[in-house]
């Protein structure tokens, strides 16, 4: 027993994409701001620390890398360079020989002075550097009231033009705790703001994403009660647009297997019918007319035989096309020569060599040829190619069977001369029912599913096929199947 649910007005709403889309923007927003929220606050601090040792690290490695690879240093020069990178950096820079010999002091260029803490902060470097075994270092200090904390580096630089150096630099840690307060601040009226926009911005957007599905929605709607002239319109999203024409696609497609199954339906009614009413009339004029004339009464079961032989291989083409479409039927692949199958179809037809003046041919190659196939349901492709070819052959009653090998695939053609099919009607030669105009209708006989039943069958076997055909001269059907080597 099947069960439904019925969705509320409340849940149709919140699986709507605007809803979704909506939501989704809110909460990246949020997830956004939360993260730049978490890092300005919380790392800020451990950021700036880090950013300002390597600041000081660098403007320590470029004046010590003056002073010890220069043959000829220019003392004046050297001293503006320091005073440069000390105000362009808000640093102290301290640089004393280890042989005593001479010192200088970035203040010596009226530079950064305010950040320097007098000889304790110098003796304090030094007594570290040295401890180090001469090794860079780097620390932090601060004044009596702890107020300003400032970042001290100090490193050893050796120079085979001039005495060894010991470079100490000192930058002040500006604090970070009313920054980051008035970060907080900012970022709340950023976090707002930015809701709003996210919010605006996923209702336009889902908008115009929902809008053109919307349509969609209702137009298959339409589809859905047999409304096959709907056209789905698409958007300017490709993804839509492709949706729409798939839509359209199967709209086409469901309207003409509505009218083939309409047509399906009258030609079966008027194929059952005919046989049905002659079979019923005979079998009257038998029991009112000929029932003592044996020689009229054995026409009349002649009739009523063949009439019923017409319905069976209807009603057996019918089941074999809708057996073999539905998968029921599988395929009993096995190596098959198809030569021989044609030899023995053919065999079948050399009677209308003698009573109506027919030449049927077959070609055939030098050797055996093998390919992976069903044979039975081959011999019905044979037969079904061979049979249309005889039906519509003309007045040149001539019909050629040929084989050909093309590379790893056997080709075979079967080849009439007789009335041919119109350009126009060659795409639909294949469909259930569907006859060219200039083929005629049913006075030809067959059922009109041979062709229908030869597609499936060769699809079946994954083969190739086809038909070209020129009206007034003639049709060649063809088919191809690789070859087992």
């Amino acid at each position: 027993m099947k069960t439904s649910t019925v969705k509320s007005p409340k849940q149709y709403r919140t699986r709507s994409v605007r809803f979704r889309l909506t939501a989704y923007f809110i909460i990246f927003a949020l997830i956004l701001m939360g993260m730049l929220w978490f890092f300005q606050t919380v790392f800020l601090e451990q950021y700036y620390e880090s950013e300002m040792e390597k600041k000081i690290q660098t403007a320590v490695s470029s004046l010590s890398l003056q002073y010890s690879v220069s043959e000829t240093l220019d003392l004046e020069s050297y001293l503006q360079e320091i005073g440069t990178i000390s105000n362009a950096n808000d640093m102290y820079f301290f640089i004393e020989a280890e042989d005593e010999s001479f010192n200088i002091s970035s203040t010596d260029q009226g530079s950064a002075g305010r950040y320097y803490y007098g000889r304790s902060g110098v003796d304090l470097a030094r007594e570290r550097l040295l401890a180090n075994n001469g090794e860079p270092v780097t620390f932090k200090i601060s004044n009596q009231t702890g107020e300003v904390v400032t970042q001290v580096y100090a490193a050893k630089v050796d120079s085979q033009y001039r005495p060894n150096v010991r470079f100490y630099a000192f930058a002040p840690l500006t604090p970070m705790g009313p920054a980051v307060g008035i970060l907080a601040k900012q970022l709340l009226t950023v976090t707002a703001i930015s809701l709003v926009v996210a919010g605006i911005l996923a209702l336009y957007i889902s908008s115009r994403i929902a809008r053109p599905i919307t349509g969609i929605t209702k137009q298959a709607a339409e589809l859905a009660e047999g409304h096959y002239d709907v056209e789905f319109e698409g958007s300017s999203y490709r993804e839509i647009n492709d949706l729409a024409g798939t839509l359209n696609t199967t709209a086409e497609a469901l309207s003409k297997t509505d009218q083939l199954q309409r047509d399906l339906m009258a030609n079966v009614s008027h194929d059952l019918r005919t046989p049905i009413t002659m079979v019923r009339s005979y079998a009257e004029m038998i029991r009112d007319l000929s029932g003592d004339n044996p020689e009229k009464r054995n026409e009349h079961l002649g009739v009523i035989i063949e009439e019923s032989d017409r319905l069976n291989t209807l009603v057996n083409d019918i089941l074999t096309l809708s057996r073999i479409q539905a998968g029921v039927e599988t395929m009993k692949m096995e190596p098959v020569d198809l030569q021989k199958c044609a030899e023995s179809i053919l065999a079948t037809y050399r009677v209308l060599e003698e009573q109506e003046g027919f030449t049927i041919s077959l070609e055939t190659l030098d050797e055996p040829v093998l390919v992976n196939a069903d044979e039975h349901r081959m011999q019905q492709v044979l037969s079904n190619l061979i049979s249309n070819a005889v039906r519509y052959s003309g007045d040149r009653k001539e019909v050629t069977v040929a084989f050909s090998r093309k590379k790893k695939m056997l080709r075979c053609e079967v080849r009439d001369k007789g009335i041919g099919i119109a350009p126009e009607d060659i795409e639909n030669i294949w469909n259930r029912y569907e006859r060219a105009s200039s083929r005629g209708h049913r006075s030809k006989g067959g059922t009109g599913l041979g062709l229908s039943i030869t597609k499936e069958i060769l699809e079946r076997h994954d083969a190739k096929y086809g038909v070209e055909s020129t009206l007034g001269e003639g049709s060649i059907f063809w088919f191809e199947l690789p070859v087992i080597d």
